[in-house]
């Protein structure tokens, strides 16, 4: 029950999809409160204002029900927004990595490939996660999907591996 309510207050006032009607309109498309407190919501954060820190900081800590949170729709929506088409490569360090284990919700196999690259720069690791637990989350995202018809290596040759 606990995780059911703050689910719903998440998706209320701190992550907002398409559908949020809690937000002012011209809010909702930020995606993400950054800063809330009070009266004040600001897309921003305390350490900086570049989109992986404000989008990025609500995606940790990367754990078994952030999918209740930060559901596969919500992610797609944030992705495409902010993310897709090479936008999350650009990503400094640990945030790099954030974003590709968030990825996992809707595109398991993208960020699962993104994790086992053979050339991977551990670099894009945060220091609260680890390249193992990563490609698990991503490995166990699909296959909570229901699509099991794919090996463990979730369809990824050897030469991506």
């Amino acid at each position: 029950m606990m995780l059911a309510i703050l689910s719903r207050a998440v998706k209320h006032y701190y992550l907002y999809g398409n559908d949020n009607t809690v937000q002012p309109a011209n809010f909702i498309g930020n995606k993400a409160a950054g800063i809330l407190f009070e009266n004040k919501v600001d897309h921003v954060t305390f350490f900086g204002d570049k989109i992986e820190y404000i989008q990025g900081i609500h995606m940790i800590p990367l754990q078994a029900p952030t999918m209740l949170m930060r559901d596969r729709r919500f992610v797609e929506e944030e992705w495409n927004t902010y993310f897709s088409n090479g936008r999350a490569d650009k990503a400094d360090g640990g945030w790099r990595g954030i974003l590709y284990g968030n990825l996992a919700t809707f595109d398991a196999k993208a960020a699962y490939r993104f994790f086992a690259n053979p050339k991977f720069d551990d670099a894009h690791i945060d220091g609260g996660a680890s390249r193992a637990w990563y490609m698990c989350y991503a490995a166990g995202t699909f296959s909570s999907s229901g699509r099991r018809s794919l090996p463990p290596t979730l369809g990824v040759s050897t030469e991506e591996r």
